[in-house]
């Protein structure tokens, strides 16, 4: 999904990465105040039609299921920290997730009348759980833990 919203315009990304874009201005304290409607700028509807666009290619791309997950969210930024924690869970989880993975690929080998395609497919399932997590391997790596 990331990839599609780098794709579509690298602004949307950035927009579910950030947090939306909130018209602000100075006020007479110098302090920093939200603007009411009435003044926003071009620029400021320019961003908030980015982030509005970014909510929609992601609530666009859900299920019914995760859709009704995340249907109360208003920005596509909390669209996206839901689903994050719904699909990978939280710090404690993401690091036993990724502690089983480590030891499957750890402890990786052809096992007993396995085609060669069915240990492919099975490395191919860990090292991307792996790379999910955030693990990163190189190609050398990958053959040799195929090979050996």
């Amino acid at each position: 999904m990331e990839i599609y919203l780098k794709s579509r315009d690298f602004r949307n990304w950035l927009s579910v990465k950030n947090g939306p874009h909130i018209p602000t201005k100075l006020n007479d304290k110098n302090e920093l105040v939200s603007k009411s409607e009435d003044e926003w700028d071009e620029d400021d509807f320019r961003k908030l039609t980015i982030d509005n666009k970014a909510l929609n290619i992601l609530l666009v791309s859900l299920d019914k299921t995760e859709y009704n997950l995340v249907r109360r969210c208003t920005s596509a930024h909390d669209v996206w920290k839901f689903l994050i924690l719904t699909h990978e869970g939280t710090e404690q989880v993401k690091n036993a997730k990724l502690a089983l993975l480590n030891r499957d690929y750890e402890l990786f080998k052809m096992q007993a009348n396995e085609s060669i395609k069915n240990l492919y497919n099975r490395l191919l399932d860990i090292t991307n759980g792996l790379l999910g997590l955030g693990k990163v391997f190189g190609k050398d790596e990958l053959v040799r833990k195929l090979l050996g």
